[in-house]
Formats: C-alpha cells, sequence, structure tokens
C-alpha cells in the first residue's frame, strides 16, 4: 500500500442559515482544506483538486444547488466526489434513499451523506417565511391537524438547534483514508 501525502481536497458550500456553512468549515478545519462558498467556485480550479465535497441545505426534497454542481461531473468524474445536504429530517436509512432517489444521485459515483440541520425561523428569508407562515396558518386552521404538526408551531419561537457530530466525524474519516491510500501500481 501507498501512502500520499499531497491529495487536496476542496469543500463547497451553499448555505443560506449558516448550518451548512458551519459543517463545511468544520469538516475543513479537521481536514486542513480549502472551503468555499459554491458561488465563488469556477470551473478552471476544479483541476487543483483531487478530492471535492459538495454540500448543501435540502428544501422539500430537493438538494439545492446540486443540479448546477452535477452539471460539471463529467469534469469531475476521475476525482473523489462526496455529497452531504442539510436538512430537518430525522437521519434514517428511509430519508437518506429518498434524497438519493429524489435527487438522481444514483445515477452518479459519489458518495452521500445525510446530516440533520438546526431551523431557526428569524434566519429564513421572506419567501421561506411566507411559505412558513401559511403551513402554520393551515396547522392552526385545521381541525384535524395531529400533535406532530401542532408542535410545528412551536418552530416560529423555538429554534432547534442540532449538530450532527457523528456524520461528520464520519465524512472527515472516509475523506482521510481516500487521502492516504493509493491504490498498488501508482
Amino acid at each position: 500500500m501507498c501512502y500520499c501525502l499531497s491529495m487536496r481536497t476542496l469543500i463547497l458550500y451553499y448555505s443560506k442559515t449558516g448550518n451548512t456553512q458551519k459543517y463545511a468549515e468544520d469538516i475543513a478545519e479537521a481536514l486542513k482544506c480549502d472551503v468555499l462558498p459554491f458561488k465563488k467556485f469556477k470551473k478552471k480550479m476544479i483541476d487543483d483538486y483531487d478530492t471535492i465535497i459538495f454540500g448543501s441545505r435540502v428544501m422539500g426534497t430537493r438538494i439545492q444547488k446540486l443540479d448546477p454542481f452535477l452539471a460539471m461531473y463529467d469534469l469531475m468524474k476521475e476525482k473523489n466526489i462526496i455529497i452531504f445536504a442539510v436538512g430537518m429530517s430525522v437521519v434514517t436509512k428511509t430519508t437518506r434513499e429518498d434524497l438519493i432517489k429524489g435527487n438522481l444521485l444514483d445515477m452518479y459515483h459519489v458518495r452521500f451523506y445525510q446530516l440533520r440541520g438546526s431551523f431557526d425561523y428569524s434566519k429564513l428569508g421572506f419567501v421561506e417565511r411566507i411559505l412558513m407562515d401559511n403551513s402554520f396558518r393551515l396547522i392552526q386552521k385545521d381541525p384535524d391537524s395531529k400533535p406532530d404538526q401542532e408542535a410545528l408551531l412551536a418552530l416560529k419561537e423555538n429554534p432547534i438547534v442540532v449538530y450532527d457530530q457523528a456524520g461528520v466525524d464520519r465524512i472527515i474519516s472516509v475523506v482521510r483514508k481516500i487521502d492516504t491510500v493509493v491504490p498498488e501500481g501508482l
């Protein structure tokens, strides 16, 4: 087995409220690698890296900015590609599989991780607040609303703070393994 000390890793992220950015920066700090908002990334940078990690938030069932990232897949297909998605859903085998299928990740050779994120109503943008407020009104007016739906009403006043350290550690571990093991003959 050969060990390579010159592998370069880049973490790209899209974050609206800071959750994904925090995960990206923490992973970058642990790996001592470059981290950059996705909007500042240029295609010509791809050749400078062996591993490219893309992190983004989940809205509904869609991983935001994933399509423009994967539009460059042909330029990156020889790289190690890791994608992580941050959302409010509790991480289960089913939610992970739904994200993979719903975002067509099974069509690509990538590693995928789902991380649980925090929720703070005060950090939402104008459009997201309107959507949430509409959902809250529907729940309040619905005489058949269920306890879990009614629990959502508390989100407006009580932020949820979650940090998936185990998920972060898994990503860091995988990148370190990729970074140190090079196939025989290279």
